[in-house]
């Protein structure tokens, strides 16, 4: 149940990016995915968790009405790109017993709902840890070689987009909801910790031939509805004290990826402004065709998630009125107008036409 909006992924991931040198990000033959719930696919069906998304009534609005495991009514924002980049129409998960020869080539998820960068995120939940997310990777670049060889699996990987997306869901269940960290770390501490884990994630891909990653920052974790019901329960307004952490996480986050991409010869690493977007989305509603930000379609909207958004639980009779699917994840409609923003904003910068290699 990845609290992980970190995101919104391939959202903001391509949405507000910032390009950090003078090349410009060519169309690319995959996409391989790292993360948290907004991102998962499928990957936690395969694993035994109660953060799970693959009953109804998620997968409301997907395709044949299918709960597929993504925490959502509908398709998620990877899905939505692969589709508009010509790819393919989903992204499948990597656990899937079952992916064809196709659904390597073009590009998986290794994304984990509750996921982190801090081990410690997931040691209750028994998720995949961005650091054994890694290791799924490796085995990815296995199977890839055994279809088209070492030579060209290393050109598809130097090539793919890779979307690193995750750190709402560490500050959650680690300081704010459950202060193990605050412990050891103030909030500067802790921020710099993950940072220092994110670094060490980046060079990881680097050193397995990634070339090409757009990692998200922070969303306004404090305009979460479970966190508004955790510490704004009558009034419902956003907790302005965890919306300033994400801010401030976010400024060190740009700067670091700068310099982490000037050390890493040939490497395009992009930062994605998840904050301002998502913040647009709220106080803008109306825009967007919303009538409910605070509270999500499912049940009552303010506490239910992953196994507490069930079949026994009602719905929303327009889940495109809803910014959030349940108390944590976003619709499949904001997934959309997040996509087809993300879509212009690569358009903007001519990343579909341009050729780097």
């Amino acid at each position: 149940m990845g609290i992980a909006i970190t995101c919104f992924a391939f959202i903001l991931l391509v949405q507000q990016c910032i390009i950090i040198n003078a090349k410009l990000v060519p169309k690319f033959p995959a996409i391989l995915i790292f993360g948290d719930s907004t991102v998962d696919t499928g990957n936690n069906n395969y694993i035994s968790t109660i953060f799970q998304g693959n009953h109804r009534p998620y997968g409301e609005n997907f395709p044949g009405r299918i709960p597929t495991g993504r925490f959502s009514d509908g398709k998620l924002v990877p899905d939505f790109l692969a589709s508009m980049l010509g790819i393919k129409e989903y992204i499948p998960p990597f656990l899937q017993p079952d992916l064809s020869n196709h659904d390597l080539l073009t590009g998986v998820s290794f994304a984990s709902a509750g996921s982190g960068y801090d081990d410690l995120t997931t040691t209750a939940s028994k998720v995949i840890p961005m650091s054994d997310q890694i290791k799924c990777f490796e085995q990815y670049i296995q199977k890839l070689q055994l279809i088209i060889g070492e030579e060209k699996a290393q050109k598809l990987i130097s090539g793919a987009l890779v979307v690193v997306s995750a750190g709402t869901n560490d500050f959650i269940f680690n300081f704010y909801d459950i202060p193990t960290r605050r412990h050891q770390y103030n909030i500067t501490g802790y921020q710099d910790f993950l940072q220092s884990l994110l670094q060490n994630f980046v060079e990881d891909l680097y050193n397995l031939g990634v070339r090409n990653m757009l990692v998200a920052g922070l969303p306004p974790v404090g305009c979460l509805p479970i966190q508004i019901t955790a510490k704004s329960p009558f009034l419902r307004k956003c907790i302005k004290e965890e919306n300033f952490d994400a801010q401030s996480y976010n400024v060190k986050l740009a700067t670091l990826l700068k310099q982490i991409q000037d050390a890493l010869l040939g490497s395009n690493i992009l930062y994605s402004d998840s904050y301002h977007p998502f913040m647009h989305m709220i106080n803008h509603p109306k825009k967007y065709g919303f009538l409910k930000t605070r509270r999500g379609c499912c049940g009552s909207g303010t506490y239910e998630a992953g196994p507490f958004c069930n079949k026994h639980r009602p719905v929303c009779k327009n889940a495109s009125e809803y910014l959030f699917w349940d108390s944590i994840h976003p619709g499949e409609s904001a997934y959309q107008h997040l996509s087809n923003m993300a879509m212009k904003k690569l358009r903007h910068h001519k990343l579909l036409h341009s050729k780097n290699h």
